[in-house]
């Protein structure tokens, strides 16, 4: 099916790179719609946001609440 999402909350197992696999898999199945977000978990916001920066998506806001650290994702 073509489904598409508004909103898609990735919350993944701490110290794995789930979430740079996740985005790849997202943009290349193209499940977001346009306007839409990705809102990624991890607690390792420096070694995340690395990585992050080297695809083409756009970091629109990082927000950290306790040990967890959020960052809202949009697709280029």
């Amino acid at each position: 099916e073509n489904n598409k999402f508004d909103i898609i909350y990735l919350d993944p197992r701490y110290k794995t790179d789930y979430i740079i696999e996740s985005i790849s898999l997202i943009k290349n199945n193209k499940i977001l719609n346009e306007d839409g977000i990705i809102i990624a978990e991890t607690d390792e916001p420096d070694k995340i946001k690395k990585q992050l920066e080297e695809i083409d998506i756009e970091i629109t806001d990082q927000r950290k609440y306790g040990r967890a650290n959020l960052f809202f994702i949009t697709l280029s």
